[in-house]
């Protein structure tokens, strides 16, 4: 009859395998167990985000490209040539994260590129909503702002052909309409993701600017609890840091700075949505802060039906 081990022995097998399922195990199994990311809907699509090994010939073309049932949100390239009024001569970039990717960008806009902006922006004002997955309404304790659609005028389109370049002019990427929003004192959104998990059921958000137009204000950050603090005290000028007395936040919270914006992608490239883009915005104490969402839309093109075959 076999001898029972000893509970020493046990408990030493188990601490020896623990760090090699992790290091060693885990890496392996976490592609085979979890497999490629495959749209539930009808149309059947199998894709990867900006990457596919279907040859471009076999993607559908649309005419026109998107199959939204609502397409008014989007910016199309309508090839109107752009003008850019005082735009800025160029922007820094500082990596914050590379999983997910973020990208703090200082001088993305300019002052006179800011201001211009604020100025259309003006009368045509209105609560922001919240949406649940099903009705949009205006709900103060979860969001208290006011947002504005901007007019397509030569800075609007120039930021547009920016946000575009700036990701490299990705295939199936559109930009969505410019919104301006308005946070008076008190005003706030709280925690949120700008993606929805609709990648499946046609598009989704697929990566955010934040750009601070105004930034007369106290408070007002834009919190991502679920961010890592960067080494180097260098972030200290666009990040909240510890200070004697004052609370320290969980995460990191970026400070509302005019012309400034944060860059960062809001899904992997399997199409899920990433946690860590869990975000948001702080209440302003004092004064106004005015900011400007750019997000890109990501369709991905529909697999031409097999006939003839």
């Amino acid at each position: 009859m076999a001898s029972v081990p000893k509970l020493s022995s046990v408990i030493t097998w188990v601490l020896y395998f623990i760090p090699v399922y992790i290091f060693v195990l885990e890496p392996i199994l976490r592609p085979i167990l979890s497999g490629p990311f495959k749209p539930t809907d009808a149309t059947n699509l199998e894709y990867e985000i900006w990457e596919s090994e279907i040859p471009l010939e076999d993607w559908e073309e649309t005419e026109p490209p998107l199959h939204l049932q609502d397409d008014s949100r989007i910016s199309p390239e309508d090839g109107v040539p752009t003008n850019c009024p005082g735009e800025a001569p160029g922007y820094k970039l500082h990596l914050l994260s590379r999983t997910p990717l973020v990208i703090y960008i200082e001088n993305f806009v300019s002052d006179e590129e800011a201001d211009h902006l604020v100025d259309i922006s003006l009368n045509k004002y209105s609560p922001s909503i919240v949406y649940d997955g099903v009705t949009e309404r205006v709900d103060p304790s979860k969001r208290l702002s006011d947002r504005a659609l901007l007019d397509r005028d030569d800075t609007v389109r120039c930021l547009e052909e920016r946000a575009r370049s700036f990701q490299g002019w990705r295939p199936h990427l559109y930009i969505e309409r410019m919104w301006a929003q308005r946070y008076n004192t008190s005003g706030h959104y709280t925690y949120h993701y700008d993606w929805a998990g609709s990648l499946a059921r046609g598009g989704d958000r697929i990566s955010t600017f934040m750009v601070y137009l105004g930034a007369d204000c106290v408070g007002g950050g834009t919190n991502f609890p679920r961010l890592r603090m960067p080494a180097g005290n260098q972030w200290c000028d666009f990040l909240e840091c510890e200070e004697e007395g004052k609370p320290v936040q969980e995460g990191i919270t970026f400070k509302p700075i005019k012309g400034n914006a944060i860059f960062w992608e809001n899904l992997r490239p399997d199409g899920t949505g990433y946690p860590e883009t869990w975000h948001a915005a702080f209440p302003v104490t004092e004064g106004t802060k005015v900011g400007l969402n750019i997000w890109s839309w990501y369709q991905p093109p529909r697999r031409k039906s097999q006939k003839n075959t």
